[in-house]
């Protein structure tokens, strides 16, 4: 999709949430301005993260036929509004060889099983039409090459029990004690592992562009491996040398980095690259990189000749100095990871704010500590903003007009959360990243009440992303969007309030609105899984009056609440310059559709259904203007998606 950055927004000043009562809290002001602050919603934040495997995965990737658990899982998908699957598998990318269709990971004493990303991702370009998928690049230098040195864990485990440890190196012929705790000889990785230069990892791409005729725009974006700091201890097995005190490792994983980027761009310019994709929040400023004097591997900052880096900011540093030489972009997506542990109510309700809130004290701080100009330890720092101190960054060493922008593909909304906790939770981390112009967001383990949030976000939110500050931010969120028709808006509120409701006053400006009440659809009181489909779910319609453009309403504790608003005085959307959709190549003129391709630079056209399903493409489109022929079409709302060679429309459109 190619979503630019269309600058940082302002963050609402933010109190600490601190359990406020009904009764001591006056009504919470949220002012809607239509006209202000819009950009583009990414699709892709409706996303998750897909376990490919033979026994246990959402979708298998070792047979091409779909079972009855699969059919439903891409039926849910559908249902939901899912829109991007992230499909590599995580630590199982790092030594996947895409020939071979092997992979070896670490938990699992480094033996090796089939990986089949030909079938897996065939499965959802033929099955999820309108669904995009990511996969990975290798950048180790090694990926596994044989099944026949495998430790023989079945074995192993039926005789000493299903609890012995795993993550031991014991394919390629290595010895446990009989305590299923202690290495006695490690294995010798050189017999499952193969070397991998650069160019193999790219050709994964003309392999599925150009043999396998994949459609590679939904499949343009791909990850840098995944969590390359922590190579020397969740990869130990690899043979990649890595001295202490010095910045050999991170200078050869930028410099392995840089070889895969500029292959993958030459092979495919179009692809998206998507990294450092780091791992948690210590490894943000900490990277691993040798072993202590008990063999144990160690973490620290990056000690430069000029002076002491955290990590992200060294990577940031390099990456610039290796954009300018090459005068080819090498990253798309600045991705990171985080598993926050806190379990404490305030906290979870907050965690979204580690994002970009300058004034936000986290409990959980840690490695941000090291994020100064000296790397020593300091404790008055509490204040993470990850994303707004990356912005910086990437302002200091690419340039001011840097085109990256951000995504956010593993997190746990964690187990000890109830259902509507969780929910609460999970949509205080989509508003956010609509409100920031964030690009991808895909959780790693999918728990009870996410479906229903990105249902809700999905299928009720609009294209665009609108201002709609309140006046107590921390207690109650609304994250507004509009349609590029600019005749609907969805307000959704968030009252994080554990055991309070919260009244609200509704107040929309720069949209006009005839009296009357509309629908509200809320989310609260949930316990367990309860989505079934788009029609079978937890959401409560009710409805609000509006008078003059405004309302009242009130919020239950803990809850979720859509309010859906329109207009028969279409407002027209004006996006910012830098914004990567433009509204102007697709119009209507006298009953009919067309997209406006007098540059002569549109690559594809593709209309989808309410279901997400792709009823027509169109390439090849002859210069001036082109009628879409909507003859046949069932009488609806549709998106069109028009790809250009440098930016990407998406529009609502009624077909009557």
């Amino acid at each position: 999709m190619g979503f630019k950055k269309i600058g940082m927004v302002a963050p609402v000043a933010m109190l600490a949430f601190i359990g406020v009562s009904t009764d001591a809290v006056a009504s919470v002001s949220v002012s809607v301005d239509a006209s202000s602050g819009v950009m583009p919603v990414s699709p892709y934040l409706y996303g998750r993260n897909i376990y490919c495997n033979e026994d246990r995965g959402d979708i298998n990737d070792v047979t091409d036929t779909l079972s009855a658990k699969e059919l439903g899982n891409l039926e849910t998908y559908r249902q939901a509004g899912i829109r991007y699957l992230r499909m590599n598998n995580g630590n199982n990318a790092t030594k996947h060889n895409w020939r071979k269709n092997l992979t070896s990971h670490p938990d699992f004493y480094n033996n090796v099983y089939k990986h089949n990303w030909d079938i897996s991702a065939k499965k959802v370009l033929d099955n999820l039409p309108g669904v995009d998928a990511m996969y990975a690049f290798q950048l180790t230098g090694y990926v596994a090459s044989s099944m026949d040195y495998n430790f023989a864990d079945w074995d192993w485990k039926q005789a000493h029990g299903k609890n012995a440890k795993q993550s031991l190196n014991l394919a390629g012929g290595g010895q446990v004690a009989d305590d299923g705790e202690t290495l006695v000889q490690a294995g010798n990785s050189s017999l499952y592992l193969q070397e991998w230069p650069a160019d193999s990892s790219a050709k994964i791409l003309t392999h599925w562009k150009d043999e396998l005729k994949y459609d590679m725009e939904r499949l343009k974006y791909w990850s840098m491996d995944n969590e390359m700091e922590l190579w020397r201890g969740t990869h130990d097995d690899l043979p990649l040398d890595f001295p202490d005190n010095s910045t050999v490792a991170p200078e050869r994983m930028i410099n392995n980095y840089v070889a895969v980027a500029k292959a993958a761009k030459a092979r495919y310019p179009d692809v998206k690259l998507t990294g450092p994709v780091v791992a948690n929040e210590w490894s943000w400023c900490n990277i691993r990189y040798d072993n202590n004097s008990e063999g144990k591997a160690v973490t620290s900052f990056i000690k430069a000749p000029d002076r002491n880096y955290c990590w992200l900011e060294y990577f940031i540093k390099r990456l610039g100095e290796e954009q300018k030489k090459t005068d080819i972009q090498l990253l798309d997506v600045f991705d990171l990871h985080w598993y926050p542990t806190e379990k404490d109510y305030e906290s979870w309700i907050n965690w979204h704010r580690v994002f970009y809130d300058t004034t936000y004290n986290y409990p959980g701080a840690n490695g941000i500590k090291r994020a100064n100009e000296t790397c020593k330890w300091d404790e008055t720092i509490t204040k993470e903003y990850i994303f707004k101190r990356v912005d910086d960054w990437m302002k200091k060493y690419v340039g001011a007009d840097y085109k990256y922008t951000f995504g956010f593909t593993e997190t746990d909304f964690i187990a000890d959360m109830d259902a509507m906790t969780r929910a609460v939770v999970y949509a205080s981390f989509m508003g956010t990243f609509m409100d920031h112009g964030v690009e991808i967001f895909t959780p790693w383990t999918w728990r009870e009440g996410m479906y229903e949030v990105v249902h809700l976000f999905s299928r009720y939110g609009k294209e665009f992303r609108v201002n709609s500050p309140s006046s107590l931010d921390s207690l109650v969120s609304a994250y507004t969007t509009v349609n590029g028709a600019g005749d609907s808006m969805t307000v959704i509120l968030v009252n994080r309030a554990e055991n309070a409701t919260q009244s609200v006053d509704l107040n929309v400006a720069n949209f006009e609105i005839e009296n009357g009440k509309y629908t509200t659809l809320t989310l609260s009181g949930i316990s367990g899984e309860t989505f079934v489909s788009h029609e079978n779910n937890a959401l409560k319609s009710g409805s609000v009056s509006v008078q003059s453009e405004k309302a009242s309403l009130t919020l239950p504790a803990k809850s979720i609440t859509a309010v859906l608003l329109k207009s028969n005085k279409p407002m027209t959307i004006a996006l910012p310059q830098k914004a990567a959709i433009n509204t102007n190549l697709i119009f209507h003129e006298n009953g009919s559709w067309f997209v406006d391709n007098t540059a002569g630079n549109v690559k594809r056209v593709e209309i989808f259904n309410s279901l997400g399903q792709r009823i027509f493409v169109l390439q090849n489109l002859l210069s001036g203007k082109v009628q879409l022929v909507t003859k046949g079409i069932t009488a609806g709302r549709y998106l069109v998606r028009v790809q250009t060679s440098d930016k990407t429309e998406m529009q609502r459109i009624m077909v009557r």
